[in-house]
């Protein structure tokens, strides 16, 4: 801020000018002292000049008894999982009232390394989207030496520090090789030395007891993979502050709500982590958890305070998250449906930088060019002998099968019978089996492995993406194998994306330009061809919400229990590869 508007600001603020937008009739929201105060809030150019006090401006906004709230923080997110570029990601989050996010670009860094921390600070750099940056701190997610997966590069911590004292870098994201902390690995305590005086973001599922202790004691300050009350209020009662998901595929939110109360209301913050537009669209997005805490009776002084303060105090955001004087002029006017709380809110207006944002406004924006110029599937193929699971027996065969939580990314560990014909293990519908395979597609190291899946219930045809957390491989999941070639041959086609087929010919494919992971078109044409994808989907038998994100998933070996990458089938509660078949 110059001093010229600086001067302005303390003018508007001592009432000497005029302000250039006073609301009236409003109650704001004192996130300082938990409640709702009736009175003025005046706006001089971006920030808040004053409120309570009665102000003159030079325009005015009569509030009708409306409330007015900070701005939304989303406290974790990955962009890369709406499938959208930032650019066109904002045009979906402003709308529903989330102003700042805090970005783990995480995914396109898997996939670009350095190049995609680069891109992910100039995609932000001139958004209305308040955007700050958390550097991928596990890239690859595993420890290198294991080699329990094969991604597009690794990052080291000398890697990591020249974006250190960028102004919107934060520090370290989610933090989940939590077996080298416990190893006391020397490349991960160097990275959490570096960035000690910076945030550390965790990422610990199921963590509990002297684990959880000595996961806590290296700095780390959160994490938003709770699935349990029980496992949330030990992580809280140990200094994690909770962040409380609500994402396309993993849905904690109902679960863990009820830890959030006036007394933990500024240890506690929401997030989306991974969320798909046609959720954001249809939905919401943060106001999408705000409004089930609203309904299991969450007083809304409490739920707007986590949503906005509590984020900014987490991570040192200064002047975000209030409606105080000097705080950046980011809020929301809202009001109950129908006249009470528990049926949730609705969102009248969305200011941001004291300017009121519009879907008109946004969508008049110009799309600026954006594209990595390399090949995103660096992949020769595939034949149907790749897809063979070898069996030394002739009939039938145990083997281990990942089992699928609709609604969340941990996987069961099963063991089951399934046929075999000419040596080879074959899939078994009846019991909902399918198979499952993964392509290396960064080096072309021709690298690959097949397993088996339950839940996903396809009786025909086979689903293709280039997107598999983190390491963003090619992952495919079908029927029988002529469909998964298929699959495979018309993603390679496409050079990365989604695509679902049938045993009949019939296709939809959504092409993911930036990396096998996003596109810079606009998100009400992405949400169109989603809704084929799915309904192609559903025709060939998933029953799953969010099949593409769940698939996903499926190879990150970081999240329990069994868990499939390019090197194999991994088993993350030991940590090491197994075999299909015992």
């Amino acid at each position: 801020m110059d001093t010229i508007k600086l001067k302005n600001l303390i003018n508007s603020a001592k009432g000497q000018q005029p302000a250039d937008l006073i609301i009236k009739n409003g109650r704001f929201l004192d996130v300082f002292n938990g409640r709702f105060v009736q009175g003025d809030v005046a706006i001089q150019q971006d920030h808040i000049a004053g409120i309570a006090d009665s102000y003159a401006g030079e325009n005015y906004l009569d509030a009708e008894n409306a409330y007015i709230v900070p701005g939304f923080i989303d406290a974790h997110v990955h962009i890369e999982s709406s499938l959208l570029t930032p650019f066109q990601f904002q045009k979906l989050v402003l709308p529903k009232g989330t102003t700042t996010i805090i970005w783990d670009p995480h995914e396109i860094s898997n996939v670009k390394g350095t190049a995609g921390i680069k891109w992910a600070l100039d995609a932000t750099e001139n958004l209305l989207l308040c955007s700050f940056i958390m550097l991928p701190s596990c890239v690859p997610a595993t420890n290198p030496k294991l080699k329990l997966e094969t991604n597009g590069a690794t990052l080291t911590t000398n890697d990591l520090q020249p974006f250190s004292s960028h102004s919107r870098v934060l520090g370290l994201a989610e933090i989940m090789d939590f077996p080298s902390i416990m190893n006391q690995d020397e490349e991960m305590l160097q990275k959490l030395t570096a960035f000690s005086s910076q945030k550390l973001d965790g990422h610990c599922p199921l963590l509990t007891g002297k684990e959880l202790n000595t996961y806590a004691c290296t700095g780390i300050h959160s994490c938003h993979e709770s699935t349990t009350l029980a496992e949330a209020q030990e992580k809280l009662m140990k200094g994690l502050h909770i962040l409380i998901r609500e994402g396309s595929c993993a849905k904690n939110a109902d679960t863990l709500l009820p830890i959030l109360t006036d007394k933990t209301a500024t240890m506690v913050a929401l997030c989306t982590d991974d969320r798909k537009p046609n959720d954001i669209l249809t939905h919401g997005h943060i106001d999408n958890i705000i409004n089930k805490g609203l309904q299991q009776g969450i007083a809304p002084e409490v739920i707007f305070r986590s949503a906005s303060f509590a984020p900014a105090l987490i991570y040192g955001l200064q002047k975000y998250g209030a409606i105080a004087p000097g705080y950046m002029a980011d809020f929301c006017i809202v009001r109950p449906k129908n006249n009470n709380w528990i049926n949730g809110m609705e969102i009248l207006q969305v200011y941001k930088n004291g300017q009121l944002i519009t879907t008109e406004q946004l969508d008049k924006l110009t799309t600026p060019p954006i594209k990595f110029s390399e090949k995103n599937l660096n992949f020769t193929g595939c034949k149907l002998d790749d897809l063979a699971i070898a069996s030394e027996e002739s009939t039938e065969q145990q083997a281990l099968v990942i089992g699928v939580t609709p609604g969340q990314i941990l996987t069961d560990k099963l063991t089951m019978t399934l046929p075999v014909r000419d040596h080879k293990v074959q899939t078994d519908l009846s019991q909902n089996i399918n198979k499952i395979a993964v392509f290396e597609r960064h080096k072309n190291s021709g690298s690959h492995s097949i397993g088996l899946v339950k839940g996903f219930n396809l009786t025909q045809g086979a689903i293709a993406t280039s997107i598999s957390h983190d390491s963003h491989n090619i992952v495919v999941i079908g029927a029988n194998d002529n469909a998964m070639l298929k699959a495979i041959q018309l993603l390679q086609k496409i050079d990365g994306g989604i695509v679902v087929v049938d045993d009949h010919d019939n296709s939809v494919t959504l092409p993911l330009p930036i990396g096998g992971l996003m596109t810079n078109v606009n998100p009400k044409q992405i949400n169109t061809k989603l809704h084929e994808l799915k309904a192609l989907a559903a025709t060939i038998g998933c029953t799953l919400e969010e099949p593409f994100l769940q698939l996903s998933f499926l190879s990150l070996p970081v999240i329990p229990s069994l868990k499939i990458s390019d090197c194999g089938l991994i088993d993350v509660d030991t940590g090491k590869k197994v075999t299909v078949c015992i």
